[in-house]
């Protein structure tokens, strides 16, 4: 099924030095009375952080004497031009990371010449900008990463509403079941020869998302369902008469989208 594709510009990002300061990386042994707040508060860290770096931990059963690890972080400063996605790109960092490292920071509006952190070595995880992800990259930044660009092909020049419902219609199709299991897996999906999605087909799909693209990934991904039920969406302005979409029920129309099951 076709489906309109909006190009946005690109945003030019200008080259400089990245690197302000480091903090290097350690393992801490849990002593009487920490948690992992107190942990990464010692460190200066969001909790958040500390937690996407232990994910075998249990935050509320720390034993003594058990291994914690403290990421390291790179303080970097913002240019023009710069997001928390394309700094994250240039490191090797999801977007999820970033925002877990940055929990004070507006992605929609990050201040030139601000400081903003990157979680760098060895325990991040990849962010991988590639056709298909590994199946050792983890499930959440795969399904980040899909759903932010399928957001940012189709539906980039809409209202921030309209992109989240569009990634509730991908989240949606997930649990009817018969369209794929994950995110990437209905982006792709080929019915009777044919790419689902236009962005598939014309090779946007690669394109790169913006902040607001991403932070609507991130609601639908939370569950922040705008459109209950829709399994479609198009742009009546191009949508041929004759296509089978007009004939199913409504549940939505914002921006130029109507959403529908």
């Amino acid at each position: 099924m076709p489906f309109r594709t909006w190009i946005a510009g690109c945003a030019m990002v200008a080259t400089a030095a990245l690197s302000v300061s480091n903090a290097s990386a350690e393992t801490v042994t849990v002593e009487p009375g920490q948690s992992l707040w107190t942990i990464a508060h010692s460190h200066g860290l969001p909790v958040q952080l500390v937690e996407d770096a232990n994910p075998d931990v249990n935050p509320q059963n720390l034993p003594i004497g058990s291994s914690v690890k403290v990421p390291e972080v790179e303080n970097v400063t913002v240019k023009r031009g710069d997001t928390l996605f394309l700094l994250g790109k240039r490191f090797g960092v999801s977007t999820s990371e970033m925002l877990a490292a940055n929990p004070a920071v507006n992605p929609l509006n990050l201040q030139v010449g601000s400081t903003v952190r990157v979680p760098v070595g060895p325990s991040r995880s990849s962010h991988v900008p590639q056709a298909h992800v590994a199946a050792s990259t983890p499930a959440t930044s795969s399904e980040l990463y899909w759903l932010e660009h399928v957001i940012h092909a189709e539906a980039g020049g809409e209202p921030l509403q309209a992109q989240i419902a569009v990634g509730d219609v991908i989240m949606h199709r997930i649990q009817a079941g018969g369209y794929g299991n994950t995110v990437q897996q209905v982006v792709f999906q080929v019915s009777d020869g044919h790419y689902q999605f236009e962005s598939v087909a014309n090779g946007y799909i690669y394109s790169q998302p913006d902040a607001q693209n991403v932070q609507a990934a991130l609601d639908a991904l939370n569950g922040d369902d705008v459109v209950p039920g829709a399994l479609v969406f198009y742009n009546p302005s191009e949508t041929p008469s004759g296509s089978w979409v007009w004939s199913q029920p409504v549940v939505s129309k914002i921006g130029h989208l109507v959403f529908a099951k």
